[in-house]
């Protein structure tokens, strides 16, 4: 599937027209790859009469480490020919090596470390229909300061020679969160700790199947900041990344001590996974950066930076903020609901030309948006009362069908008088919009519904049926915010509670449970099904060690990235973007300037999901986005499975 993906994206830009640039396809370690055939980039020729192959050896192992040389493994190649056991084809077949970058193998068969990965390599020799494969297993270790560190002693590690732990000097790990799921191409990631007493260095190790990397560090400790925050050499962290990419957990645990190394106190030990593939595909989001803007971001690109992509400047005339927004699958065009609640005036933009696809606004108006698999339409819902401000829905009830480049609704479906909102249209294959059933009778605008339950219809023989309710209403909680997962098969959706038992409607709805930033809202994932048993994702949902026993954290607004990657060898993943007002470590959440309420900023956070794992929770711990402001709320994180390059904006 991961081949094909490249060709399946330009097929549609071709048709569409547009430029873009694709997220990268490379994958991770194990993902596949190929050395220099016969080293030498050709195919050998067949060798008449050979009959069977044998590669030796079958398995071995080398050790890389930091500054020391190549290390490398030769091969011999033997087979049958025309009767004749044990004919020397060394230099007769074709080799290839899975997966790129660890060893490169020339046609001689000699296999050379090519850097600083670990991992297990599969060694192939081709001959006509004939192959051999053997097991290189390489092994890559560091020691020594941090290479951004200069003022560490370079005989640092003397100083840790103590096997006993001094637990009044023992660190605390803050951050990553114990029983995290990164992929491996994700960089920038902190470590947090606590320094422990009277602590001046710091030993900090992450121990994996195929490396082992120490580094010796001092702390550093941001403004306003009390603990440690150390940032990894980018070289490090990705060599720890691929080295155990969709292999067994990486263990870390920092150790203190002062400069003579009196005595050493050690941290707890977490663990942290790497998935087998890359992520992929590209993300946008809304931030309060500069007024507001939408920033997107390109998991395959080769910054770490994201850009803001469309600003109300940018946008045109009379658009004062640019929120709410969703993208087409292939990230070719976009919708934006303008100017916040009790106005949805709708901007249709094309991200291939960096412009308007229709004159702003379009004619009807909308709150929340979802676009079908092929990016031809969207749907979308208006329950505000653009007048009146935010005292009343006047809007329709039902959903509404918009062409996706004329942006003229073409077809209204009918709810039989229930109120939608938050509509998600599957991209799966198949035609089912799940969407929050919202209490009719209530005066609360699209962005801040109350009692909703969860509902979905389904498109058979080309006509719409009736609502199957998901998760029904129930006085005194909240249920909205459904998410489609990219196989179709489940929904992710929050859920929080009224701190007054039941929502107090009017003039001045229970912000406790209003789906706009709860304190309680977290994340639930159930089957796309009538009447289901949803399950609560606990370990995407509990806190880090900084929130303490606080675990009204917000999460928020979830949304699936676009591909279904490898864990492992044997698992499949997921991943989900949340917003949340959970501690990033020891940094505290952004000040919500922007916000006339007076809840906590959110920043982005990112979970793996495993698939088909049964009654068990699927979920691993969650991890901040790395590259956001940390210091403004950012919310709403769509995703399009490509990085669409227009020309300047």
């Amino acid at each position: 599937m991961r081949v094909s993906r490249p060709l399946f994206v330009a097929a549609i830009c071709a048709g569409l027209g547009c430029a873009f640039r694709p997220a990268n396809m490379t994958g991770g370690a194990g993902s596949g790859g190929t050395g220099a055939p016969g080293g030498s980039g050709g195919t050998a020729p067949p060798v008449t009469g050979l009959t069977d192959l044998a590669i030796s050896p079958p398995t071995a192992s080398l050790t890389i480490s930091n500054g020391g040389p190549a290390q490398t493994q030769q091969y011999t190649v033997t087979g049958t020919v025309n009767g004749v056991p044990n004919t020397d084809l060394t230099k007769q077949v074709t080799y290839t090596t899975v997966p790129n970058g660890i060893v490169t193998i020339d046609g001689n068969g000699l296999a050379t470390t090519t850097g600083t990965k670990g991992g297990i390599v599969t060694v192939t020799a081709v001959n006509s229909a004939h192959l051999a494969t053997a097991k290189l297993t390489v092994n890559y270790s560091f020691s020594g300061p941090d290479p951004g560190m200069p003022t560490v002693p370079s005989d640092a590690a003397t100083r840790f020679t103590s096997t006993t732990n001094d637990t009044a000097r023992s660190p605390q790990l803050i951050y990553p969160n114990d029983g995290v799921l990164f992929p491996p191409n994700i960089s920038n990631v902190e470590i947090h700790f606590t320094p422990g007493a009277n602590n001046t260095l710091f030993e900090v190790s992450l121990t994996g199947t195929y490396s082992t990397v120490t580094t010796y560090i001092k702390c550093v400790a941001p403004a306003g900041i009390t603990g440690c925050i150390y940032l990894p050499d980018p070289g490090l962290w990705a060599s720890v990344a691929s080295s155990n990419a969709g292999q067994a957990a990486v263990h870390l645990m920092v150790r203190g001590t002062d400069d003579t190394g009196t005595s050493v106190g050690a941290s707890q030990t977490f663990s942290m996974q790497f998935t087998q593939d890359t992520v992929q595909g590209a993300l946008y989001y809304w931030t309060t950066s500069n007024k507001t803007a939408i920033m997107r971001y390109d998991f395959g690109g080769s910054t770490a930076t994201p850009a803001p992509y469309l600003t109300p400047a940018a946008a045109g005339a009379s658009i004062n903020c640019v929120g709410c927004h969703a993208l087409s699958p292939d990230g070719s065009k976009l919708v934006a609901s303008a100017n916040g609640q009790g106005d949805g005036r709708l901007l249709l933009w094309d991200v291939t030309n960096n412009k308007a696809l229709q004159p702003f606004p379009l004619t009807q108006r909308s709150q929340f948006e979802s676009w079908n698999r092929d990016g031809t339409q969207f749907v979308g819902v208006f329950g505000d009362n653009s007048s009146a401000g935010n005292s009343a829905k006047v809007g329709p009830s039902n959903l509404m069908i918009f062409d996706g480049t004329t942006g003229k609704v073409t077809q209204t479906i009918d709810l039989g008088g229930l109120r939608a909102d938050h509509p998600d249209w599957s991209k799966a294959g198949d035609e089912t919009i799940a969407f929050t059933s919202v209490d009719a009778t209530a005066s609360t605008t699209d962005q801040r519904p109350s009692t909703g339950g969860i509902d979905f219809i389904q498109l058979t023989a080309g006509a719409w049926g009736q609502p199957k309710v998901m998760i029904p209403p129930l006085l005194g909680q909240n249920n909205y915010y459904p998410a489609i997962s990219p196989d179709g098969i489940t929904v992710a959706y929050d859920q929080s509670t009224c701190t007054a038992g039941t929502p107090t409607l009017g003039t001045k709805p229970d912000i406790s449970c209003d789906a706009d930033t709860d304190a309680t809202a977290t994340i639930y994932l159930a089957p796309l099904a009538e009447n289901t048993t949803p399950a609560v994702l606990t370990n995407a949902n509990k806190p880090g060690v900084a929130d303490g026993a606080t675990t009204a954290l917000a999460n928020s607004f979830p949304k699936w990235a676009p591909f279904i990657e490898q864990l492992d060898e044997f698992t499949k993943v997921v991943w989900l973007t949340f917003s949340s007002t959970r501690q990033y470590g020891l940094r505290s959440p952004p000040v919500p300037t922007d916000m006339s309420e007076t809840k906590k900023g959110t920043l982005i956070w990112m979970v793996g999901i495993k698939l088909g794992v049964g009654g068990a929770d699927p979920s691993f711990t969650s991890f901040c986005l790395p590259f956001q402001d940390v210091t403004t709320s950012n919310h709403i994180a769509q995703w399009a499975k490509n990085f669409v390059i227009g020309p300047p904006g």
